[in-house]
C-alpha cells in the first residue's frame, strides 16, 4: 500500500475527499494492527479512528522526509506508538505492572515446536492473555521490538518485558494444548 503524492498533498491541504480515500486505504493495514492489540471491537475502532486521525495530522512530517520510508511502515509505526501510549494512560496498565515487577524472567522451554495451529486459533489464543502480556508479546513477536525498546516504551524494565513475554508465551502454549485436546477428541467423537 502506497497512496499516491496527489492523494498524501490533497490530505495535506484538508481535502476530505482525499481522506476518505486515504482512510479506506489504510483501514486494513490499522485494523489489523488493532485487532493485535484490543479485545474488542469498538476499541479497535476508536484506535482505528485516533490512529488515521494522527495520521492526517502527521502527513506533512510524512511529505517533509522525502520518502526516506516508505509509508505503510511510517502508518504501522505511527499506529504502534499511539497503541503504546494509550496503555500508558490506562490505570489498569500500572496496576498490572506492580503484579509483575519482583517477578524474574525465566527461560522458555520449548515443547511440541512441531504442531502448527491455524491463525484463528493463535489470534484467538493471543486474545485472552492478559493487556500487559498481550502488549509484550506483540511487539516482540509480531513487531520485531528488541527487549530493551519494548522497556522504554513501555516504561518498565526490559526483566518485566522478558517476565511478560515468557508469561505470554506459557499461557498461549497452555491455551493451544487444550485446543489441540479439544480438537483430538472431536476427531474420536466423530469417527
Amino acid at each position: 500500500m502506497e497512496p499516491s503524492l496527489e492523494l498524501l498533498e490533497s490530505c495535506r491541504h484538508d481535502n476530505r475527499r482525499a481522506h476518505h480515500e486515504l482512510y479506506v486505504m489504510c483501514f486494513p493495514v490499522i485494523y489489523s494492527i488493532c485487532s493485535r492489540y484490543y479485545s474488542h471491537k469498538e476499541d479497535r475502532i476508536a484506535a482505528l479512528n485516533m490512529i488515521f486521525l494522527k495520521l492526517v495530522k502527521g502527513v506533512n512530517d510524512f511529505l517533509n522526509k522525502d520518502g526516506e520510508i516508505p509509508y505503510e511502515q511510517w502508518l504501522r509505526r505511527v499506529s504502534v506508538n499511539y497503541i503504546i501510549d494509550e496503555f500508558r494512560k490506562q490505570k489498569r496498565y500500572r496496576e498490572l505492572i506492580s503484579l509483575y515487577e519482583e517477578t524474574p524472567a525465566e527461560q522458555l522451554q520449548h515443547e511440541n515446536e512441531e504442531e502448527i495451529f491455524d491463525r484463528e486459533e493463535l489470534m484467538h489464543a493471543i486474545e485472552q492473555l492478559p493487556v500487559m502480556s498481550k502488549t509484550v508479546f506483540n511487539l516482540y513477536t509480531i513487531d520485531g521490538y528488541k527487549h530493551e525498546e519494548i522497556a522504554s516504551l513501555l516504561g518498565i524494565s526490559s526483566g518485566t518485558s522478558k517476565s511478560h513475554l515468557f508469561r505470554a508465551k506459557k499461557k498461549l502454549r497452555e491455551v493451544l494444548t487444550e485446543v489441540k485436546k479439544k480438537a483430538n477428541w472431536n476427531k474420536t467423537v466423530i469417527q
